[in-house]
């Protein structure tokens, strides 16, 4: 996977690094990036010197909202050509299919769906992808890309839809009262996975910019100048799964039954990528379990192997030898004990 990010993410990194008393210039040294990525917005930068700028910053800034505070900046974002393509729509339905399908203007890495809530047909969940599969952490990332979501879902209905709840995937780093400031709804913390939810019924709003002309038009523009992008049936096996998986709904039915699709069917499109779905369940349940490892609340392991979808300890003790070659407490060990615990792991 290409780990790139379309540098208008720095937009307004300058005055948020010297509001909490950080040099940009040098922060932005120390990641191997230069002051001309402030200027040069349309330009790529490498996604992982992104999420150490971030990382770094809020570190050294001791401003645990960071990423909450860069995401206020992001004006350049609601006036590009995804996002006006996005505003062009029907319904917010439509609009969030557009984002998905042309997504990687801004990122080829973060990526969002929508996922309906397990036994709670009336809501659904915005699904945000954040990290790039590896191991680095990436909270301030992840809050930056939350709170971007949702001011696109508020600015693309006018400020009419009312979000039922952001899912937040690490431990709560801030104080109640900077999030409710930012995020303005109801937040969850250490959940399985990113996103904004959202009522069912929000999808079908009529959104007040739609024009079909301008969408189309907009439509051919970013066609010719920014390619196209094709959803793989295999990054949606993936999102199931990690949404799924804490629940115990991964088997290759209940992930063909989330699809719409017979299961041989989804068998036979992700061989024509070249996948295998027990290969994808296993890979998403090692990121999965690493991820848990590494947040600050310290689970203990018998939770940490129910949420990545085992019924026995044992199960997630013979599965990390398979792995890493050594035990989920050795492992816990030699990352706590690592230099650098915002560093990837490394095996």
């Amino acid at each position: 996977m290409t780990t790139l990010i379309r540098a208008a993410a720095l937009q307004g990194y300058e005055t948020a690094a010297r509001s909490i008393g950080r040099d940009p210039l040098a922060e932005l040294r120390k990641v191997n990036l230069s002051i001309r990525n402030l200027i040069e917005t349309d330009n790529f930068i490498a996604y992982q010197a992104f999420i150490r700028l971030l990382e770094n910053t809020a570190q050294a800034g001791k401003c645990p909202d960071f990423g909450l505070k860069l995401a206020q900046h992001q004006t350049a974002f609601l006036e590009g050509p995804l996002t006006l393509l996005m505003r062009h729509a029907e319904t917010l339905k439509a609009a969030l299919s557009l984002g998905a399908q042309y997504s990687h203007i801004f990122s080829p890495v973060m990526r969002t769906s929508l996922v309906p809530v397990p036994d709670q047909p009336h809501l659904v969940d915005v699904t945000v992808i954040v990290n790039d599969g590896t191991l680095t952490a990436c909270a301030q990332a992840t809050e930056f890309v939350l709170l971007g979501v949702l001011n696109v879902l508020r600015w693309l209905t006018n400020n009419q839809l009312r979000p039922q709840q952001v899912l937040i995937p690490h431990a709560r780093m801030g104080s109640s009262a900077h999030y409710a400031r930012y995020l303005d709804c109801e937040c969850r913390f250490d959940t399985a996975f990113a996103a904004v939810r959202i009522a069912t019924a929000e999808l079908d709003t009529a959104l007040p910019g739609r024009n079909a002309l301008l969408m189309h038009m907009a439509q051919s523009y970013i066609e010719q100048h920014f390619g196209t992008s094709h959803n793989l049936v295999s990054d949606r096996v993936r999102t199931l799964l990690r949404q799924l998986m804490a629940m115990g709904r991964v088997n290759q039915t209940d992930i063909a039954a989330a699809l719409s699709l017979h299961p041989k069917t989804l068998q036979r499109r992700l061989q024509r990528e070249g996948q295998r779905f027990d290969t994808l369940l296993d890979a998403v349940r090692r990121d999965r379990f690493l991820e848990l490892l590494l947040q600050s609340t310290k689970p203990s392991l018998a939770h940490i192997a129910l949420m990545v979808g085992y019924c026995e300890h044992s199960v997630l003790t013979r599965s990390c030898h398979r792995w890493f070659g050594c035990s989920p407490r050795e492992l816990r060990h030699r990352q706590q004990a690592a230099p650098d615990p915002a560093a990837p792991l490394r095996y």
